[in-house]
């Protein structure tokens, strides 16, 4: 695993370009997603405070079944974000829809971010720490590796189309494959996390946000 590791490591240093143009659009996302708080009118302002309160509160009545609805909806959001972006990479449209889609997700957890902070300022503080530990940013990071691998096959494929060569799926996708695996996996240990830990979690700092 340690050598798998040092190997996806290599390989993305190799792809400086991807690799800084990935990133900078999460950053991006993340960014834009804190300040959009700041434009929105006082009645948006209202309902997302009141929808963080709801939220934070709905955590000292949760049932085993609210729990059971919470892994289900963060699993199949995940893994269809991830096998997107995955499909997208061997696709040659997919290039600019895996940037569109990795600014967006980064996008609206600046602004989950944002709305926690806005709604209780500093006190918020462990909320937000709840909100994106682990699982938050580990799905993050994780997008990340493979919207990298994505955007750098895509390119392949663009290229090659260009040259009129045939491209030789067997030569990646073995390596490609795996890779979406164990995001799948990863998918399975944070939504189970998020639906049976972080209540707990969140019942705890829940008298300091008020």
């Amino acid at each position: 695993m340690k050598e798998l590791y040092s190997k996806y490591i290599n390989e993305i240093k190799s792809k400086k370009v991807i690799f800084i143009s990935v990133i900078l659009l999460l950053v991006l996302g993340l960014l834009f997603g804190s300040l959009y708080i700041t434009i929105i009118s006082n009645e948006d302002k209202k309902y997302i405070n009141d929808s963080v309160y709801n939220y934070f509160n709905s955590f000292n009545t949760i049932s085993f079944s609210d729990k059971l609805k919470i892994f289900k909806e963060s699993l199949i959001s995940n893994i269809t974000y991830f096998c997107l972006i995955w499909a997208l990479g061997i696709s040659i449209i997919g290039l600019p829809v895996v940037y569109i889609m990795t600014f967006f997700k980064s996008f609206i957890v600046g602004f989950s971010i944002a709305s926690i902070f806005a709604k209780y300022k500093f006190s918020g503080l462990l909320g937000i720490l709840v909100y994106l530990f682990p699982n938050k940013l580990i799905i993050l990071i994780l997008g990340l590796f493979l919207a990298i691998y994505s955007v750098n096959i895509s390119l392949s494929l663009v290229n090659n189309a260009f040259k009129k060569k045939t491209v030789n799926f067997a030569s990646f996708m073995g390596k490609y494959v795996f890779l979406l695996l164990v995001c799948i996996l990863i998918c399975i240990i944070c939504s189970i996390f998020e639906a049976f830990i972080s209540p707990y979690l969140y019942k705890l700092i829940i008298n300091l946000l008020k």
